[in-house]
């Protein structure tokens, strides 16, 4: 087998593609830029000079490498996270807000009202009155 070409290996009836030592450095490079910029993808793109259509294919088609990018997200929620509730404890205002926003909906912290049927299911509604439809047109028209 040759070093730098993609051969197709056969593995249980499937066509699997070894990949280059290339890719495999790009990823890894990539996946450096994407800790350090917090998941910012463009960013990330930028610095290890990949397109974002090559990262979407990677992070599509390769399940280690989405694990990975998933596991760096998760990570920059978990930061942000704790520098909310460091703001929370300060007692500041608009923080506190967002976060009853966010995870008080249940005791009346919203800012619409969401309106469903029992248990969340859709809203069925039965009309129990009849209208005059020839009065109503003749309103319309001005007649």
């Amino acid at each position: 087998m040759s070093n730098n070409l993609t051969k197709k290996m056969k593995q249980n009836g499937a066509h699997i593609k070894k990949e280059q030592t290339r890719t495999k450095i790009t990823k890894s490079v990539l996946l450096k830029h994407l800790e350090q910029n917090m998941g910012n993808v463009t960013l990330a793109c930028h610095f290890a000079e990949c397109n974002r259509s090559t990262y979407y294919r990677w992070y599509n088609g390769d399940i280690d490498f989405k694990t990975s990018v998933n596991d760096i997200q998760e990570a920059a929620l978990d930061i942000c996270e704790a520098e909310m509730w460091k703001l929370i404890k300060d007692g500041n205002v608009p923080t506190i807000l967002f976060y009853l926003k966010c995870k008080g909906k249940n005791r009346g912290y919203v800012e619409r009202q969401e309106i469903t049927g029992s248990d969340g299911s859709p809203l069925v509604w039965k009309e129990t009155k009849s209208y005059d439809h020839e009065a109503i047109e003749k309103t319309n028209t001005g007649d």
